[in-house]
């Protein structure tokens, strides 16, 4: 058998490409090699733009495929160019959901067809928009569509805490905690929802590869568990040694500080979401969670440690939290004084650029100390230019 993935490199699309290779499917990546470390050696690699078609064209030629996996679309015209291109090259086309598509308000445990769609968060109404064009598209094509929808996946960049920061960057959770250093909930922590390694994962999305039983069907592909985020703490305060400090705040007020993620905390981390795997067990007997959630964070935190704390800190996420833990503190008359909220070197390395980083998220209501940063910002540009002359 062999595949076509679109990606490879993120969290989910690599660990799909180790599970086919570790099974003997021959696996060909369309990637613009960024991160070209982390492509296998034995996994045929077309360095391209994935809409680059007459580049993609002239290098598959007449090359066929069991299946076409595309992990990087998010809309209807991303679907639309991805579908209508790479579908003549396969008989089976996967497109990449989530479970987030349900009514999560319903409160029921969600099976495949379950009522769709909260409309609060962009991303769960861009999916299942998505998912109903795919299925027009393929009406009108012989390829056929095979729909995944994971739940909270993660794996060595990616700790399963609800409002994170960016992949890689998890670090920043674990330095907050050593530091002593609040760590936002929400809800009082006791929302839940289906987590599993991406490990896990691939096994069951390999397993479909290639099953006409699985063509023009969609399916949850999530774990057994569906653990709270306070167990998520928990497990990280067991891991480290150390309890963590929270700062239990609405989701509300949450939303409103962090705009950029309300829907997602509105519409997602502050919803359960309790998802039903059992179709999946019924086509794929062999698909079962096998890492729990405790061996899974241990899996990450060594990770981070054995990768150098993978890329470091996010300090837009440092600087946000901080920023959003004291408006909140002083809103509640919070003392503040053992919180540590301020600058803090983790790993002995932060640069100029991160601290203005943090000092702009920590003051991004504060239009004179942003004038400040900018104005300086404009004036160390204004002197490199000068010295170059």
């Amino acid at each position: 058998m062999n595949i076509l993935i679109i990606g490879g490199t993120g969290v989910l699309s690599s660990a799909v490409a180790n599970e086919a290779l570790k099974q003997g499917i021959k696996v060909t990546m369309i990637n613009r090699g960024n991160n070209i470390h982390l492509i296998p050696d034995s996994v045929e690699f077309i360095k391209s733009d994935k809409n680059d078609f007459e580049r993609i064209r002239h290098s598959l030629k007449n090359k066929k495929f069991d299946a076409v996996m595309d992990y990087l679309c998010y809309s209807d015209k991303e679907i639309a160019d991805s579908f209508n291109f790479y579908s003549s090259y396969a008989e089976q086309y996967f497109f990449i959901s989530s479970c987030a598509v349900y009514n999560t308000s319903l409160g029921n445990v969600c099976s495949e067809d379950s009522p769709k769609v909260l409309p609060i968060w962009d991303y769960s109404v861009n999916k299942w928009a998505s998912e109903e064009y795919l299925k027009k598209l393929a009406e009108q094509s012989e390829a056929n569509y095979t729909i995944i929808r994971p739940c909270v996946t993660y794996g060595d960049t990616r700790i399963p805490y609800g409002i994170s920061p960016q992949y890689g960057y998890h670090w920043t959770l674990i330095s907050r905690i050593l530091n002593g250093k609040p760590i936002i909930r929400w809800n009082g922590g006791i929302n839940r929802c289906n987590m599993m390694r991406v490990e896990d994962f691939a096994v069951g999305a390999v397993a479909l590869v290639g099953n006409p039983k699985a063509y023009n069907e969609e399916f949850n592909i999530c774990g057994d568990e569906a653990p709270s985020f306070n167990d998520v703490l928990d497990v990280l305060s067991d891991l480290i040694g150390k309890k963590v400090k929270v700062v239990d705040i609405t989701s509300e007020f949450y939303a409103k500080e962090l705009p950029s993620r309300a829907g997602e905390i509105l519409g997602g981390r502050s919803i359960d979401s309790f998802n039903s795997n059992d179709k999946i067990k019924r086509l794929v007997p062999s698909f079962c969670q096998t890492i729990p959630l405790a061996k899974g964070i241990e899996m990450t935190y060594n990770a981070y440690i054995e990768n150098n704390y993978q890329f470091g800190i996010d300090w837009k996420f440092e600087g946000d939290t901080d920023r959003i833990v004291k408006k909140w503190c002083r809103k509640k008359d919070i003392n503040i004084e053992e919180l540590n909220l301020s600058f803090i070197d983790y790993l002995n390395n932060a640069t100029t650029s991160d601290k203005r980083e943090y000092y702009w998220a920590l003051h991004r209501k504060r239009w004179d100390i942003r004038i400040l940063l900018l104005g300086s910002k404009v004036i160390r540009k204004i002197r490199r230019i000068v010295c170059k002359k």
